[in-house]
Order: C-alpha cells, then sequence, then structure tokens
C-alpha cells in the first residue's frame, strides 16, 4: 500500500545528522540502470548549492527528511545525466495505460516505504493519474496537511501500476 506521495516530499525540509535543517527537497531520483522502482537519492537545494542526499542516509522520510549523515558530506549536484527525476521528468506528462487504449496525465507518484535496520526504503509504487493527485498537488502549502488528508481520503484513487513499477 502506497503511504507517501511525490509532491508531499517535493519542498520538505530536510534535517541533517546534527539536528539542523539543512535545505529542502528539489527533487528526487531514480537511476533505473540500478533499480527501476527504489529511489537513488534526494536532490537537497542548501545555502551552499544542490546536494546529493543518498538512499543510505534516509532515516526517516515522514513530516520531513531526517539524514543519518551530515550535511557537509552530501556530494554537490553537478549532472543529471543517467538519473530519471521524477518531478521534472514524470510529473504532468502523457503516459498509456497498462493496456494500450488510454492517455493519462501523471498528477502524483505513489511511494510505499520500508525501514531496514534504521534506513528507509523509499519505492515507487505507481502514479495517481486521477483527481486525488491534482487535488493534492494544488492544495499542498494551501490547506494543512492533516485537513488535506482527510479530504483526499474521501477521494478514490486511480493509480496507474505500469510494469515498470512493479517488476
Amino acid at each position: 500500500m502506497a503511504n507517501l506521495a511525490l509532491s508531499e516530499l517535493l519542498g520538505a525540509s530536510v534535517v541533517d545528522s546534527s539536528g539542523v535543517v539543512a535545505g529542502r527537497v528539489r527533487e528526487i531520483v531514480l537511476t533505473p540502470q540500478t533499480s527501476r522502482n527504489e529511489i537513488f537519492s534526494f536532490i537537497v537545494r542548501t545555502p551552499k548549492g544542490d546536494r546529493i542526499l543518498p538512499r543510505e542516509a534516509f532515516q526517516n522520510v515522514n513530516g520531513g527528511v531526517r539524514s543519518s549523515q551530515p550535511a557537509e558530506s552530501w556530494l554537490e549536484f553537478a549532472n543529471p545525466e543517467g538519473m530519471f527525476l521524477l518531478g521534472r521528468d514524470l510529473l504532468d506528462q502523457q503516459i498509456i495505460d497498462v493496456h494500450g487504449r488510454k492517455v493519462v496525465r501523471v498528477n502524483d507518484v505513489d511511494f510505499e516505504t520500508v525501514s531496514v535496520n534504521g534506513h528507509v526504503i523509499l519505492r515507487v509504487f505507481g502514479v495517481d493519474v486521477g483527481t486525488r493527485g491534482a487535488v493534492r498537488r494544488l492544495l499542498k502549502g494551501v490547506v494543512p496537511m492533516i485537513a488535506l488528508r482527510g479530504l483526499l481520503s474521501r477521494i478514490p484513487p486511480a493509480s496507474f501500476l505500469g510494469s515498470m513499477w512493479t517488476s
């Protein structure tokens, strides 16, 4: 079951190992050559520029991101070659459903989280092509998250689970 969305993570604060807010999530990265559904890293906008927070450093991703590493150890983000940036490359893109019959627009991306040895693994569960994802994105920052979740619980999900994500 999906329990987190891309729109909830984009812009979320990132706290480093010292407990200081080091930046905000700018982008979420997949590297298809490594894994087709497991998140590889976050791109974090910091005062010193964009940095890569590797998946090995994810301690918690609910209500913000907590890292097990100090911000000074995060590598500088320079070139997105070979990276699939979910916000840039997937949101608002048109895709064809699994039966090849209908073109739909991606409104959000759903993730599932798994905790392993004090670290979090984040996996793509599916893409939201319905009203729920659109409402989540439109009302983010306008409506408090707790009220937004209550509203979203009344909207049925319309997810697309493609072979890219489930293989």
